[in-house]
């Protein structure tokens, strides 16, 4: 069980007057008040320090866990180095410079998060995990997705480029990670007034009957909706990337608009989406593929229905055990939900969808903030970190990547959606400005121990307990 370090978040009191006046100052008001320094005592700066040794100065990116820096058979890895900028964005470290990581982590600093990314690339465009072969991977369609996607946002925040031209459609520029020229590749022509399409492409986006086949064949929306709906969300940009090129060739149809009606078809109208149940394994799916409505611009034909079971799930009693995605995806669909109606809606539909779930969340708010805290503070290790399960860290990311030794510690992939991931979440479903979780006191603890960062020695390990 996680024992607290002596810390001292006073510095937020001025935050949280701000939200009690907010609030509406009345006893409800102070209710959510208190409901949120419970679930903000949970934040120490055990976190950050925990944080900042997972850096790798050597090869430039982050480990996933304590055990997996400090034993053989583990390296850093894309997600988790894309978590750990995103932590430092979204928790409030870099708040003082603007909250943009790009402005508080040192160019050297940079310098080694470019190398590490185009080191990963392969002439066909994707990035592969280090500690994998490219088939291996390619037999886990979502998880080459996410490396593509995560890596190629690297290379643009920095102001790179991939090494060869990529399935989402970022140009390369011919030069290995070292800088030099790769041998009988040349970067293709790119017009910048125009949307980037993709010239390599796995074999179901050919045209719309193999997609179509693709879809019927492969994709159980109905009964795997989180499995299935993850692999449509780490694809999406692929799809995308597709369509425009076949639009430029002058097909007649769209391959997001062949997606979005196949799904649907299969909404079930009692929960709203493609479970028939509104269980957290149903609502996760739901968060996971409404990012491809939002994206494209459809409106989500069964919102209504959809926010109640997500709602139902956020005040329900059923019991996060399987692993944390089942407490922050449940504000991430809920935020997902409200972009829709925001974006996808007419002004009038719209605004209405959105304040009946305001007005929903304000009236159960202290609930929905203990209940998550409840259930949120179960999955805090020892190391003060977050953990991916419940007793011990079990966590592999996906394509069958071991990430530590399944020991009682906390892992980068639980650490964005316990914190600022779903109190962001939850600031914007009451629409309050929102508390951040830490300030420059804990950059400085941050950054130190970047500066000061060893070369990483490992310890032998045979076994994955």
């Amino acid at each position: 069980m996680y024992v607290p370090s002596d810390y001292n978040g006073g510095w937020r009191e001025p935050a949280w007057q701000r939200l009690y006046e907010e609030a509406g100052k009345n006893q409800r008001a102070q209710e959510i008040v208190s409901a949120f320094n419970t679930l903000y005592k949970i934040y120490t700066d055990d976190l950050v320090i925990w944080y900042a040794n997972l850096y790798d100065p050597y090869i430039g990116g982050y480990y996933c866990t304590a055990s997996g820096k400090a034993s053989e058979g583990f390296l850093p890895d894309i997600e988790s180095s894309k978590q750990a900028l995103n932590f430092i964005d979204g928790s409030g470290l870099a708040d003082h410079a603007g909250g943009d990581w790009r402005r508080v982590v040192p160019g050297w600093m940079k310098d080694k998060f470019v190398r590490f990314a185009k080191r990963m690339q392969e002439p066909n465009g994707y990035f592969y995990n280090l500690l994998k072969t490219t088939d291996e991977i390619d037999a886990y369609i979502a998880k080459r997705g996410r490396d593509l996607s995560w890596c190629t946002w690297f290379l643009r925040q920095l102001g790179a480029s991939p090494t060869y031209d990529t399935p989402n459609g970022m140009k390369g520029d011919g030069l290995d990670c070292d800088g030099n020229p790769v041998a009988g590749y040349a970067p293709t022509a790119t017009d910048p007034s125009r949307p980037a399409a993709a010239t390599k492409y796995p074999e179901y986006l050919e045209n719309r009957e193999s997609f179509l086949r693709y879809l019927n064949d492969t994709v159980d929306i109905i009964g795997k909706s989180y499995y299935y709906g993850n692999q449509l969300n780490a694809t999406y940009n692929e799809i995308r990337a597709r369509d425009i090129a076949l639009q430029s060739e002058g097909a007649d149809y769209s391959l997001c608009d062949v997606l979005i009606k196949w799904l649907n078809e299969r909404i079930n109208p009692e929960t709203g989406y493609w479970s028939p149940l509104p269980t957290f394994a149903g609502t996760n799916g739901f968060f996971k593929v409404i990012t491809l409505y939002n994206e494209w611009g459809y409106p989500y034909p069964a919102l209504e229905r959809a926010v109640e079971s997500v709602i139902s799930g956020i005040l329900g009693d059923e019991p996060s055990t399987k692993n944390s995605c089942e407490v922050y995806n449940l504000w991430s669909a809920l935020i997902s939900a409200k972009e829709n109606a925001a974006k996808c809606y007419s002004t009038e539909v719209g605004g209405r969808l959105l304040r009946n779930i305001r007005e929903t969340m304000l009236d159960s708010a202290p609930k929905a903030i203990l209940n998550t805290y409840k259930k949120q503070s179960g999955y805090q290790m020892p190391d003060g970190a977050f953990s991916h399960n419940v007793e011990r860290c079990l966590r592999k990311h996906q394509g069958d990547i071991q990430v530590g030794l399944g020991l009682q510690e906390g892992d980068v992939d639980a650490i964005s959606r316990g914190t600022y991931g779903i109190t962001s979440n939850m600031f914007r479903a009451f629409g309050f400005s929102e508390v951040k979780i830490y300030g420059k006191r804990e950059w400085g603890i941050y950054r130190e121990i970047l500066e000061n960062a060893k070369p990483v020695i490992k310890t032998a390990t045979k076994t994955y307990r």
